[in-house]
């Protein structure tokens, strides 16, 4: 039953995406973010979108859906009581500027869903407040928040936790911002 429920539901939400307007009732989705990963949709590929409770909600990714369906009222306070976790349509705000950046350099990342699942992973530190991935230069950026510090064996152990080998970190004397538009500028 559920299976065919579920197949219901994805019918709606192709049929929604195909005329490109909501059933009635149905409110849009407010955010330009996935609110599980918080990743600028379409940066993973085409953006997961469904109707959950009247709520068009839109994912960056598959994964994202798991974490979205394990706990949905979390994430759905997202959009309901926007906070500084929830990001607006809006051009969003840089990341604090004045915590340490570290550039790791990583042999394995090949594809988004690399990208997604280490982003996802530094993501969920309470140390980091931002994090970018540039697979071109085999590349992971992050910002750290004010006063944290990230131990290199925990970063190494991360890394190799989710599966790649981690060759080098490096502490750039530039901002976080600086270091992502040079990282931009070495993708084809």
């Amino acid at each position: 039953m559920k299976k065919l429920f579920a197949l219901i539901i994805t019918s709606l939400c192709l049929i929604c995406q195909a005329d490109d307007k909501l059933p009635a009732g149905v409110k849009p989705y407010p955010l330009d973010t996935c609110i599980v990963s918080d990743e600028k949709l379409g940066s993973m590929g085409k953006p997961v979108v469904f109707v959950f409770e009247n709520q068009e909600i839109k994912l960056c990714c598959k994964d994202c859906r798991k974490d979205f369906d394990a706990d949905p009222k979390k994430f759905l306070e997202k959009i309901n009581n926007p906070s500084k976790e929830a990001k607006p349509s809006t051009p969003a705000a840089a990341p604090s500027q004045s915590g340490t950046v570290v550039q790791l350099t990583v042999d394995g990342l090949v594809c988004n869903f690399c990208a997604s699942n280490i982003t996802k992973t530094f993501t969920k530190l309470p140390e980091v407040s931002a994090v970018y991935v540039n697979l071109t230069a085999k590349a992971v950026l992050l910002q750290l928040k004010e006063g944290q510090k990230l131990p290199e064996e925990k970063t190494k152990q991360i890394v190799t936790d989710a599966g790649f080998n981690l060759r080098a970190i490096t502490y750039p004397k530039d901002t976080f911002d600086t270091v992502k538009e040079t990282l931009k500028k070495k993708t084809p």
